[in-house]
């Protein structure tokens, strides 16, 4: 039957480390299902092929990473209406009616900041980058109320045009006199950019010391932005946190249920 496939992976371009696969493993032992979970390194011309055969083989779905989560749309039968608005789908089902897309990236950061205590309705956010990534978060914040909301953008022309159904969301130029000032005042910087934040992100000093700065990269260690603000005594997370709680909205979209949280988090070592 359909509703009992337990084969899931993970697709994106590069993929030379992920969380993924475990996560799904965790999630898929914590429900007492059997299955199983992989990596696949797919790029953008590969993904209908791929998924042809992952369909085929039996598989119940996929999660999507850069840079696939927006060429996928033309693949799929159905989109949730937050990943269609988001223009950026990371979870796919596959059912005999046809594939499905939705987004959990939003309500995963959702997730994650009330485990943290931090309401989204009390924070002024910064995203430092203005790609699917951070316009998937941005509509999350701005749909549970942020109290003020701005993406950093290298071509903000270019992001305002892409944003323009997004007017709670300021679009501020790169390292302009506009992003220091939504900076001062933040309370919540995240960043959203494929670069390192170590290298791209603004100093420190430029963010009042009470924000909490999450980085959405993540590798077998916390980034070395994340750990240079540690060193100063801030509230710092890379994206490791937001895997976990995305994942677990893709595994509950997948199989009908809630999921609990303490195996998927266990599986990887969250918090770190």
């Amino acid at each position: 039957m359909r509703e009992a496939r337990s084969r899931l992976a993970v697709l994106g371009d590069p993929l030379t480390f992920t969380r993924s696969p475990e996560l799904h493993r965790a999630g898929l032992e914590a429900l007492g299902l059997p299955g199983s979970s992989i990596a696949l390194c797919t790029s953008p011309e590969e993904l209908p092929g791929r998924m042809r055969s992952l369909d085929q083989q039996g598989f119940r779905g996929v999660n999507l990473t850069h840079p696939l989560k927006e060429c996928v749309l033309p693949l799929l039968a159905r989109v949730s209406p937050a990943a269609r608005t988001a223009r950026s789908v990371n979870t796919v089902g596959f059912e005999p009616d046809g594939w499905w897309g939705d987004t959990t990236d939003g309500p995963g950061l959702i997730d994650w900041l009330g485990s943290l205590g931090r309401p989204p309705e009390r924070e002024t956010a910064v995203l430092l980058g203005a790609g699917g990534a951070a316009r998937s978060l941005a509509l999350a914040l701005a749909s549970a109320g942020a109290r003020g909301l701005a993406a950093s953008a290298r071509d903000p022309s270019g992001a305002a045009a892409r944003w323009s159904d997004l007017p709670m969301a300021e679009i501020v130029p790169w390292r302009s006199r506009t992003e220091r000032s939504w900076l001062a005042r933040a309370s919540l910087v995240i960043h959203a950019t494929p670069r390192p934040a170590a290298e791209v992100a603004p100093p420190l000093s430029s963010i009042p010391r009470s924000a909490l700065l999450l980085d959405l990269s993540y590798a077998e260690a916390p980034t070395p932005w994340v750990l240079a603000a540690r060193a100063e005594g801030r509230e710092a997370y890379d994206g490791l946190g937001l895997l976990v709680f995305q994942a677990r909205r893709s595994l509950a979209l997948w199989y009908a249920g809630p999921v609990p949280l303490d195996p998927l988090a266990r599986a990887v070592g969250w918090p770190r």
